[in-house]
């Protein structure tokens, strides 16, 4: 058995675990079930990767979103760690060799969707398995109180049947305790060692700014607050809107990033962000999870988001590198309304449910009894265009026919081309010798992609083969399809569409079962959390850390940053005094002077600059000032 810490060196690069770590990752050696919450920038990851490595057999890993999943897998085989991932984006014949790769290979990690344990081929094939750890991403999605309930998690505990005697390892960055509690019941973690970091961050700066204009706040509170930023809205249009603006009429370095986009842009967006290319990141919720960036110095939620869960956990991507960061909530009195209005369309009658599920049969052409297990690209802003839907309540609607286990939507992402042969070396060579006309195409993809390609599915580009070979893209993409359809080689084209999956045979919209009790209760789950949002946002009176550390079961003392302590220390401030130590160190202009204090200051910071401009302790010298 290796060293853990062996392991994070070789490995991953690290010389030391994070707080919790390590305690972590010797519980699930030791064999217990554990729960881990280690709020956002904590290293969760980490927490499976290690023991995955130290022990022998396969570490299953569940997780919520595809995107995330092809992006661990890519990072650990970059670091040299076997890692495979069975989702949407393959074909059966993709997935069996995967499967096939895991059973005979050294496979350390595989990643699959909750949704995939409900398959009964992929259960058999579970249990043949040397599976030595579950672990379970994003856990709080198995409860109705979280904030990201996922109906499909459920399924979960279903794998001690298959594996009785596999350690389960729960792991989440939010949950209040009652969600913990359903947690650790629902997926049946057995007297489960618990591990819990505190939510408190020490350099985070917390507030809530009440404007009548968003749009001057955000540029006075981005010229007094450089560095990297994430702006979050609650839609895709005012997404690109706000950044458009931002860099025609502001001159600011941005970008914008929503899951409507294809998977190639986000990921073009996403890397030129974190290579500082653009200075802020307009996005959604979509954007932020598995972003590793450090120096994040602002988020703004220029939009007010629907749970205080999801306020932190993206709040929380400012200063991961330990140095002083803000958080700021722009809220206009409209906003109220608004949020109320968002939380109604979330939460639909089963009346509508029901039209969209006949629409839905409608937009596939689906006879009743038919279409269990099919899967179609989806559009939604066509779909919506054509029954004459709002884009926002269809897809509501759509995300509550999944929970209901009716349809199931995968997200937008990049599929690349994939290609294997379908052959051995032999046969290989003697079709080559059969079918001249082939032959020189053959041999320059073998050139390109090596004997690998005879063994498993490889990435291609098709573009490439294209200038490898001197022949027309249009010749490539011909001569791999009829290779495919010969049987000698399995070739999937790339691919940047949302699948929509039909789970159960087509019904009659008016016979299809509708959970009402859990429908009842994930809005009233969720009615409390607007609240929760609504309170923290009238408060005026606890630190913005105590009631969030309150909201999650923590107590804490006043973090003296954010708006409302620093709003009970301004009287105790001697800002002439705090001025005049300023200019003593060199000269300044009027807008250093202002910039050198916390935002929250500024008003106070501009009125006594004036005031000992008048009183002459101060003066101008040109574009600077200095002590009289």
């Amino acid at each position: 058995m290796s060293n853990p810490k062996e392991i994070l060196a070789n490995h991953f690069g690290y010389s030391q675990f994070r707080p919790n770590q390590l305690e972590i990752i010797e519980a699930v050696l030791s064999g217990k079930d554990t729960f881990a919450l280690l709020p956002t920038g904590g290293g969760k990851s980490i927490c499976y990767q290690v023991p995955a490595l130290v022990m022998d057999g396969l570490t299953l890993v569940v997780t919520p979103l595809v995107s995330l999943m092809i992006d661990q897998v890519d990072a650990l085989k970059a670091n040299g760690i076997n890692a495979v991932a069975v989702h949407s984006g393959l074909n059966f014949r993709q997935i069996e060799i995967v499967l096939d790769n895991c059973a005979f290979g050294d496979v350390k990690l595989l990643f699959c969707a909750p949704e995939r344990l409900s398959s009964p081929a992929f259960q058999e094939r579970l249990s043949q398995f040397n599976v030595n750890l579950i672990a379970v991403d994003e856990a709080h999605c198995v409860s109705e109180w979280g904030h990201d309930f996922r109906p499909s998690y459920l399924q979960i505990k279903d794998l001690r049947q298959i594996l009785p005697d596999v350690p389960m390892l729960a792991l989440t960055a939010t949950a209040t305790p009652q969600v913990e509690k359903e947690l650790i019941e629902l997926l049946g973690l057995s007297n489960p060692q618990i591990y819990k970091a505190s939510f408190e961050r020490e350099k985070l700066s917390l507030s809530v700014r009440r404007v009548e204009d968003k749009d001057a706040k955000l540029v006075d509170i981005l010229e007094h607050v450089g560095g990297s930023t994430i702006i979050y809205v609650r839609s895709r249009k005012k997404a690109r809107e706000i950044s458009q603006w931002l860099v025609l009429k502001q001159g600011i370095s941005s970008t914008f990033y929503h899951a409507g986009l294809n998977a190639k842009s986000r990921l073009e967006r996403q890397k030129m962000w974190k290579n500082n290319r653009h200075r802020i990141m307009v996005a959604t919720n979509a954007f932020g999870m598995g972003i590793d960036k450090p120096d994040v110095r602002l988020v703004v939620h220029y939009d007010i988001p629907p749970s205080l869960e999801s306020y932190y956990q993206e709040a929380g991507r400012a200063g991961r590198d330990g140095n002083l960061a803000y958080a700021v909530m722009l809220f206009h009195k409209m906003d109220e309304k608004l949020l109320k209005e968002r939380f109604l369309i979330a939460h639909p009658d089963v009346k509508y449910l029901r039209l969209i599920y006949q629409c839905l049969a409608n937009y596939f052409q689906l006879a009743t009894g038919s279409g269990k297990g099919q899967s179609f690209e989806f559009d939604l802003a066509e779909f919506s265009q054509r029954f004459n839907l709002k884009s926002l309540n269809a897809y509501q609607a759509l995300k509550r026919l999944e929970e209901e286990g009716l349809i199931m939507l995968s997200e937008a992402l990049h599929t690349p081309s994939t290609l294997k042969i379908n052959l051995s070396q032999q046969h290989l060579y003697e079709y080559q010798v059969a079918n001249s006309t082939y032959d020189s195409f053959i041999k320059g993809i073998l050139r390109l992609y090596g004997g690998q390609l005879f063994s498993d599915f490889l990435k291609i580009e098709e573009l490439k083969i294209s200038k490898f070979l001197n022949i027309p893209i249009k010749n490539v993409n011909e001569i791999l399809k009829r290779l495919h359809k010969d049987d000698i080689i399995i070739y999937s084209g790339s691919s940047d569409n949302p699948n929509l999956t039909i789970v159960q045979e087509r019904q009659n919209s008016s016979d299809i079962l509708v959970n009402t009790r859990r429908l009842a209760a994930l809005k009233k789950a969720g009615s409390d959390r607007l609240e929760s949002v609504l309170d923290y946002l009238d408060n005026n009176s606890v630190c913005r850390m105590v009631s969030i550390l309150a909201y999650f079961g923590e107590k804490g003392d006043d973090c003296t940053k954010c708006d409302i302590c620093i709003e009970k220390k301004k009287d105790k401030i001697d800002y002439v005094a705090e001025i005049r130590n300023l200019l003593n160190t060199k000269a300044y202009s009027y807008k250093d002077i202002v910039a050198s204090f916390l935002p929250e200051h500024e008003e106070e910071i501009k009125a006594t600059v004036r005031r000992m401009l008048d009183a002459e302790i101060i003066k101008k010298e040109g574009s600077i000032i200095v002590l009289t």
